[in-house]
């Protein structure tokens, strides 16, 4: 099962799921745009709850709070994805990065935009290609930023339900030349794992690498 990250929608892991459902029994990549964080760990976890043995979760990006809270996986892949405790949020752990790292996330947050309600948010298009597709080639990243859309922004203050990645199998996947959020908050997520895998991806290893990145999910099968 593949959870996708915030802006993202189950069309850009298109190629990742044609090649797991190589070996794979079955692939399933759940749509959670514009749920809370607390919804989409729900509407996951019920699929989850009937599958007919406990899958591999991967989630990708802010994905990765969804994976990382479900119970009954067999093991749970983090790439470079948000490892969260139950007490913490991403606007929470980006806020202290920033208080010592003023710089840190300055890329990022000057890609997001608001709606003047403050009812969704998205990532500028002109800026969403060097912050997720910096190593895709150029019809690559050209039809990934086609694909994103909107999501809400209440992710940034909502925590998971709970922190089942303490007790599931995890592998965290680290992205080495990332361009969306700091270094030091990949390595604690990282630190947070049962082990640890390095790709010299920049964020979307799935369209940038993705016989790399499915070589190393199925390996947790």
């Amino acid at each position: 099962m593949l959870v996708h990250g915030s802006y993202h929608q189950p069309a850009h892991y298109a190629e990742l799921v044609s090649r797991l459902r190589k070996v794979a029994s079955s692939v399933t990549v759940p749509d959670i745009g514009m749920l809370p964080l607390t919804r989409s760990i729900a509407l996951v976890q019920d699929i989850v709850d009937q599958a007919a043995s406990p899958p591999v979760v991967v989630g990708h990006s802010f994905g990765g709070a969804v994976a990382g809270a479900l119970h009954g996986a067999r093991h749970v892949v983090f790439l470079s994805g948000w490892v969260l405790d139950v007490d913490e949020t991403a606007g929470g752990m980006l806020a202290k990065v920033g208080a010592d790292d003023p710089a840190a996330s300055s890329d990022f947050l000057r890609a997001l935009q608001l709606s003047v309600d403050g009812s969704s948010a998205w990532i500028a298009p002109a800026a969403a290609r060097d912050l997720f597709y910096s190593d895709c080639p150029p019809e690559v990243a050209d039809h990934a930023v086609e694909l994103l859309r909107p999501d809400t922004p209440l992710n940034f203050e909502l925590s998971p339900t709970s922190a089942a990645w303490k007790t599931t199998p995890s592998l965290y996947v680290s992205t080495r030349h990332d361009r969306t959020w700091p270094a030091s908050l990949a390595s604690e997520f990282a630190q947070r794992c049962g082990h640890v895998v390095t790709i010299e991806t920049g964020h979307s290893p799935y369209l940038s690498a993705p016989d790399l990145t499915a070589s190393v999910i199925l390996d947790c099968l």
